[in-house]
């Protein structure tokens, strides 16, 4: 039932809920001002009609260097299909 009422409300972007499931492997890049991009993947750990919690936990096809500045994120659906501020969308992981 949440499926249609949120796609009947949120015409700009897919609905969340049948974009993306509990546990999906994701990724999004982020390019620096020196050009130099930075890829990070993560995990799906909550889904809501407008955002989305993912567990970030790979940095450049490293698990959790060091250097990674960020863990968690709650990103809303807009910054999810159409990126920000130099991070690409969020797109599923393929296998």
């Amino acid at each position: 039932m949440e499926k249609n009422m949120t796609n009947s409300r949120n015409k700009d972007f897919p609905s969340l809920y049948d974009a993306f499931e509990l546990g999906d492997r994701v990724k999004r890049s982020y390019k620096e001002k020196n050009g130099k991009v930075k890829e990070y993947k993560g995990i799906v750990l909550a889904i809501e009609e407008n955002s989305m919690e993912i567990y970030w936990d790979t940095l450049n096809g490293k698990y959790r260097p060091n250097n990674m500045e960020l863990a968690f994120t709650n990103c809303h659906i807009d910054e999810i299909y159409s990126g920000n501020e130099g991070y690409s969308p969020i797109k599923k992981e393929k296998n």
